[in-house]
């Protein structure tokens, strides 16, 4: 009997939405890591995505006694970045040659099962090298090589106003503990700001650390909650002070970041999270087509949380 394998995959992917959603951030580490730690965060949509960012202090803060006069004083120091989205499509196309070499049961199977395979690890590839070192000027997400830094991002001049830099220590030379100690601090210090929940960095940089450890540093994969699950996952996670340092092969060469999931989030639209789309049959060609399609970005809502160290070598 013939089958209408456009009709099956369409069927098919809109049963494995959910299961296709996870896999794409399970199987990146720095992405399962924001999965997994309310790092992602769902929108209702708008034609970009506002984030208040605070970068002043409310100096109405004061101690009274009875009917003392308390400070009314306007307090300014709130303002909004802004992000526009970025969309992510993929297609899965099945010809009527498809179909008639693919007439039994099994076959129809295995076929779908390798186009929703190659759609699934494109998209993820495409998305996780994004996150890292996508820009805007190509409609992706805006990587981590923009957002962690001192220029122009999220609608505000960095240059300009200076609370809107991250730390960036960019010195060229050998990756050492000092430099880790004094990005997590620096990262750390200060008020309103959340404390970092994981490092990433690059294979040779990751060695260059293990390399440096002793005795007197734990990094046994369990001794942390998050560590232990990542290990669970399958990343090698070392550690310092108790936080994962891991590896990602799209992080760029010598740099090594402080990342927490409280003040970079990854905005996702949940009417577009990975949203399935029957596309139907061309007048003009015999194929059938279904679209996967999410909108997401990376926002920040503290720039001077996050940091990272440059220009480091093994």
């Amino acid at each position: 009997m013939t089958v209408n394998l456009g009709v099956i995959a369409s069927t098919t992917l809109q049963n494995y939405r959910k299961t296709l959603a996870d896999n794409i951030f399970k199987d990146n580490v720095l992405l399962n890591h924001f999965q997994n730690n309310n790092g992602i965060e769902y929108k209702d949509g708008g034609r970009s995505i506002v984030v208040p960012v605070m970068y002043g202090t409310n100096t109405t803060v004061e101690t009274f006694t009875g009917t003392d006069t308390l400070d009314l004083t306007y307090q300014d120091g709130i303002d909004a970045a802004e992000y526009n989205w970025a969309l992510y499509n993929v297609n899965i196309v099945i010809s009527l040659e498809d179909e008639a070499k693919n007439a039994g049961r099994s076959q129809v199977v295995d076929l779908l099962k390798a186009k929703i395979m190659q759609a699934e690890n494109s998209l993820k590839e495409r998305i996780n090298n994004d996150f890292f070192n996508g820009t805007s000027a190509n409609k992706e997400i805006v990587g981590l090589q923009t957002a962690i830094g001192t220029g122009t991002y999220g609608g505000i001049a960095g240059g300009t106003y200076t609370w809107w830099n991250s730390y960036v220590e960019s010195s060229a030379g050998a990756l050492s503990i000092d430099d880790i100690r004094t990005g997590l601090n620096t990262v750390n210090n200060g008020a309103g700001g959340s404390k970092v929940s994981i490092m990433v960095t690059t294979q040779t940089l990751h060695e260059k650390y293990e390399s440096l450890l002793t005795t007197t540093i734990n990094y046994e994969s369990s001794s942390t909650k998050e560590m232990k699950r990542l290990g669970d996952a399958g990343f090698l996670a070392l550690g310092f002070r108790g936080i994962p340092v891991v590896f990602d092969e799209q992080t760029p060469s010598g740099e090594f970041y402080f990342l927490n999931t409280d003040n970079l989030k990854i905005a996702m639209h949940n009417g577009y999270d990975f949203k399935v789309i029957d596309k139907g049959e061309p007048t003009n060609q015999h194929i059938s087509v279904q679209s996967i399609v999410t909108m997401l970005q990376s926002v920040v809502n503290r720039r001077a949380s996050l940091g990272k160290l440059t220009g480091k070598t093994a």
